[in-house]
């Protein structure tokens, strides 16, 4: 399947290649048969976005040009295909981009493009109506039966989006941006659905307006999407019960590392997030909470009464001990679950949306030394590696604070594994105070050679596909928190490849300590970055291109909330990051309020002295301003 979901991406990069260079067929606009598909203009419109972000303005102009005409010939049509907007506005951000270049394009007029909030014609554009689209009745449907039997029932190509939920967690669906989801994209492409499937306009129009207006699910997201769209289990079952973290006293039981271990090795196969025994799932410490068919398993302060402890014992139930078909847990295991709910069922670690895997793998980190950590880190490390390509062995390089995982050619890998052990001391001057580790138990770096290689990674690891224009993240997989990135080709100088490693390096010493929002993650680590190789090539692009990607992040709300294009995300949580963190060590103030327990916004508020909604609001104010000068 690895193999499969690579050759797929590689198809993929060779009709861009083929687009580049002019090889893929010249549409004739010889009256509506003749018009050109809406995937040959996506094609075109890649080609000329691609050579634009290399910085080849003059070669980009022709494939726009191109995807113009075809463009064109669809507006004409008695009836324009659902796909022309999306791929206007695209078509006028690759103008505006090439426009600031200096390229001529000007007076390029892109038919039913928007630009600065203004349609072509001039009328402002209105904010996206509150359709009242319903999920469970209208989208529901439509996903059914044009996704069903590969994604909804299957998980082909490992990607599944059994319901409202797991859509979500996806990425595909970016709320209040149809035309930056990945869901519109891979249909309006024409590379999904496969097998000769179509979605026609109205169901395309349905979809994209449901996003626009907020992608708002009015079913139980947990429901699954083919009994919502047999009008079936549509009720919702209610929010899940909000959860604090707390500090425990000496002989408290911890969540994180008591309990949650236990639920996972025991009771998580049958209560997953794909299809839940009794609908009640066993992902985080909410869903747990929110509770099943039968109604709340945990029952706080009322430990021997609440079901899962009856369940456990066998006693006073209906229906069948659990686990069921297992052993039983011992009498020691049922306690500790028994004590944890008389003491409130409280959290002791990160938040209640955390999976229980990463809260397991934290409290492990928490109980063991650096070194003992480190061993567990690094070993888990080659295994997240065979999750993420299974076909293919990787060269392992194990440092101080930092193991090197990848696929690059031994002596290349040495090459890369000396300068991330020289980047990592870099950083730690830049966040750590020297009397402790960056990162207790380090870092993990996966480099890839190539891009499929790296897609796979968050295809089979992080369940989602790769977002364009990502070249490296940060994030946690059970005991490993990583660094992972595409190590550039040609880069004589190696600035790029510092670069690089500095970030995802950085980034992940925030990400490892849980408390942090991806977005002050990943600007941390871009900020650092940006201190340690201020001249590479990459770092001139990020600096340069900061302030125009605010234009792509949506509201302030959408973008710290994570609901903003990645790529567009990751260049302003760079600029805004740097803009804020400034002299005076406030990032290392802020690994130091994390490593003290503080929550990130009482942390924020005591470096900042300011709200994050309110700093990124007047950093965007400024470069506002200062574009227009």
């Amino acid at each position: 399947m690895a193999r499969y979901a690579r050759w797929i991406t590689c198809s993929l990069f060779l009709t861009t290649l083929f687009a580049v260079s002019g090889l893929l067929p010249h549409p004739v606009v010889r009256g509506e048969d003749a018009v050109p598909s809406v995937r040959e203009v996506r094609q075109r419109l890649d080609a000329a976005a691609r050579l634009a972000d290399n910085d080849k303005f003059a070669e980009a102009v022709g494939p726009l040009q191109e995807a113009v005409r075809g463009l064109e010939a669809m507006a004409a049509m008695t009836k324009p295909p659902a796909g022309l907007k999306p791929l206007a506005d695209k078509a006028e951000t690759v103008r505006r981009k090439l426009e600031r270049s200096g390229a001529d394009v000007k007076e390029m007029k892109i038919p039913g493009a928007v630009a600065g909030g203004k349609a072509a014609g001039g009328a402002a554009v209105p904010p996206a109506a509150k359709d009242g689209i319903s999920f469970s009745k209208q989208v529901a449907p439509i996903l059914a039966r044009s996704c069903g039997g590969c994604h909804i029932t299957g998980k082909r190509g490992n990607f599944q989006m059994a319901t409202y939920a797991m859509l979500m967690t996806t990425g595909m669906v970016q709320k209040g941006m149809g035309n930056d989801s990945r869901l519109m994209e891979v249909i309006l492409s024409g590379d999904m659905p496969r097998g000769g499937g179509k979605v026609s306009p109205d169901d395309l129009a349905t979809l994209m307006k449901w996003i626009d207006a907020g992608a708002v699910c009015d079913a139980d997201p947990t429901a699954p999407i083919d009994a919502l769209a047999r009008g079936g289990a549509a009720a919702p079952r209610g929010p899940a019960p909000a959860v604090q973290t707390v500090k425990l006293k000496p002989g408290e039981v911890s969540f994180a590392f008591d309990v949650a271990p236990v639920l996972l090795q025991h009771c998580a196969t049958c209560h997953d997030a794909d299809d839940p025994a009794g609908r009640l799932q066993m992902v985080t410490l909410e869903t747990l909470l929110r509770g099943g068919e039968s109604g709340p398993v945990v029952d706080p302060g009322k430990g021997s009464s609440s079901l899962i402890v009856r369940k456990l014992r066998g006693k006073d139930i209906d229906g069948q001990r659990m686990p069921l078909g297992k052993q039983p847990l011992s009498d020691a295991q049922i306690a500790t679950i028994e004590k944890w709910i008389a003491e409130g069922a409280r959290l002791d670690m990160l938040t209640g949306k955390t999976s229980l895997e990463t809260l397991a793998a934290a409290g492990r980190a928490r109980h063991l030394s650096d070194a003992d950590l480190a061993k567990v880190r690094f070993a888990a490390g080659s295994k997240v590696w065979k999750r993420a390509i299974p076909d293919e062995d990787a060269e392992v390089r194990p440092g101080e604070g930092v193991c090197l995982i990848g696929n690059l050619p031994p002596s290349r890998m040495d090459e890369v594994a000396e300068m991330a052990a020289a980047v990592r001391a870099r950083v730690a001057t830049e966040l750590a105070d020297g009397e402790k580790p960056l990162l207790k138990g380090g870092v993990v770096v996966y480099a890839f050679k190539q891009s499929y290689d790296y897609s796979a990674l968050w295809q089979n690891v992080l369940g989602v596909e790769r977002p364009k224009g990502v070249q490296g993240n940060a994030g946690l997989s059970g005991d490993v928190v990583f660094g992972a990135m595409l190590v550039p080709a040609n880069d004589d100088t190696g600035d790029d490849t510092r670069l690089l490693l500095a970030e995802q390096i950085a980034a992940a010493a925030f990400t490892g300590r849980g408390i942090f929002p991806e977005w002050f993650s990943r600007g941390a680590g871009r900020a650092v970055a940006l201190k340690i190789a201020p001249k590479a090539p990459l770092a001139v692009g990020w600096k340069r291109d900061a302030g125009a990607a605010l234009q792509r992040i949506g509201s302030a709300e959408e973008f710290l909330t994570g609901h903003a294009d990645p790529a567009a995300a990751a260049l302003v949580s760079g600029g805004f990051v740097s803009s804020i963190a400034g002299t005076g060590g406030k990032l290392e103030q802020m690994l130091k309020l994390a490593d003290e327990e503080v929550p990130f916004a009482d942390a924020f508020m005591k470096v900042f002295r300011v709200t994050p909604q309110q700093a990124l609001e007047t950093w965007a104010a400024k470069e506002a301003k200062s574009s227009r000068r």
